[in-house]
């Protein structure tokens, strides 16, 4: 064996030699444990008795993870045994990636563990059931042990610590869930009522002037002529919604509804409300033959009677 004359190396190996014995030695076990399930499961699938044809993708997935996991860390302890440095190297980021991976499908093996174990008691029964079958022609069929596909709740996801046991159901919060209000319910009614104050003084036109006044606004020029209650609450609305959309940068949608509104309100305003149905206001004018016309009343025909209504018995 080479002797080491670099100080420096020296006292490296002196601070790292125990960490690799300890690891060397975590990894025999682990590898003499892996070794003799891998001999008898491969012992199995090599005597047809496990169906491997359909096998199922995620557990493909873990196994190629796992055996890129064995790579990478042989690799690391060939390099640690060899004296070389690893700051740095690829090695440790994909030791440190498929480590993640690893940790965070650990709920999933959780989940489909109870599933896997039920596919596998079925595979296993069916094959042996096979097996019995072509060495004893004769022999009866194995009635199935339905006991076994029952479920499980030892084998479920345990409960949560902080769970209440007071019989009650209370479900799982898995989404995110808002914070849960500790005000008092005087606390709540006082400052909705205040709320509702703030809007109804913001909503009056004189108390908005008065604020414009103290806070030394600039004047806003605004045609008010014929401008209603509805009116003014649909443009607060619309600057609301201008608010919100530039905040976000999106258009917000607008429903046949909205649509309907703002097309009623602008026949309403200005010189539309004006000339709205004007012909029908001066329907009681003289007509061309100098004859009175009539108004647009419900129960008057064009002849200027009554109309004649069926009575329903």
């Amino acid at each position: 064996m080479e002797v080491i004359t670099n100080p420096g190396l020296v006292g490296r190996v002196k601070i790292e030699a125990p960490q690799l014995a300890s690891v060397l030695r975590e990894m025999k076990e682990g590898l003499d444990v892996v070794r003799s399930k891998v001999e008898a499961l491969t012992a199995k699938v090599k005597a047809n008795s496990y169906p491997t044809a359909d096998g199922i993708s995620y557990l493909e997935a873990k196994h190629l993870l796992l055996l890129s996991y064995c790579q990478c860390l042989v690799y690391y302890l060939l390099r640690k045994a060899k004296g070389f440095s690893i700051d740095g190297h690829p090695v440790v980021r994909s030791l440190v990636e498929i480590r993640m991976f690893l940790e965070k499908i650990r709920p999933i093996d959780k989940k489909l563990q109870y599933q896997i174990q039920k596919l596998t008691t079925a595979g296993g029964s069916a094959a042996e059931q096979a097996l019995s079958e072509g060495k004893e022609s004769g022999a009866a069929q194995k009635t199935e042990d339905l006991s076994n596909l029952k479920p499980k709740p030892d084998l479920l996801a345990p409960r949560f610590e902080d769970e209440q046991e007071d019989g009650i159901y209370h479900p799982r919060k898995f989404a995110p869930m808002a914070m849960e209000d500790k005000t008092s319910k005087q606390e709540r009614d006082a400052a909705r009522k205040d709320k509702h104050f703030l809007r109804q003084a913001t909503g009056d036109s004189y108390m908005k002037d008065v604020l414009d006044d103290l806070e030394d606004r600039p004047e806003e020029i605004r045609e008010l002529f014929g401008e209603s209650r509805e009116e003014r609450k649909y443009i607060a609305q619309y600057e609301r919604q201008q608010e919100v959309e530039e905040d976000l940068f999106t258009r917000a949608t607008r429903t046949k509804e909205d649509k309907r509104r703002e097309k009623r309100l602008k026949l309403r305003s200005g010189l539309d409300g004006l000339t709205e149905n004007f012909n029908d206001e001066f329907k009681f004018l003289d007509n061309d033959d100098g004859q009175p016309g009539s108004f647009s009343g419900s129960g008057r025909n064009r002849g200027g009677g009554f109309k004649k209504r069926k009575r329903r018995h």
